[in-house]
């Protein structure tokens, strides 16, 4: 199954850039891992915002939380300038097949 994940980051005032972009260079190693394995299907990065979008594979909703804790930035206890948005997708197709029955009435 599909999954959008929106991570939104949050760079702490007292934190350096150095130990900032440091843990996410770690984090861009571990995403690159998951791209490599297939589980990330495409990822980007917003511009302007420390921001990352991609498209996640998962077989089930329970390994969601196996993947956020397994993230560098978990794993460094940085979890509290993390933000994670998980989104179920569902096919369009399949939504558009039922809208004729819904549709009907």
């Amino acid at each position: 199954m599909q999954v959008l994940l929106h991570a939104h980051l949050r760079k702490p005032d007292r934190m350096s850039n150095q130990e900032f972009f440091g843990a996410w260079k770690q984090e861009s190693a571990a995403v690159a891992a998951g791209v490599a394995a297939g589980v990330i299907q495409k990822v980007w990065k917003v511009p302007g915002r420390y921001e990352v979008v991609a498209i996640v594979e998962v077989e089930s909703v329970e390994q969601i939380d196996a993947l956020t804790h397994n993230l560098p930035l978990f794993k460094l206890g940085y979890d509290f300038m993390c933000d994670f948005q998980w989104t179920l997708l569902g096919s369009y197709e399949e939504w558009s097949q039922r809208l004729e029955v819904l549709a009907a009435g």
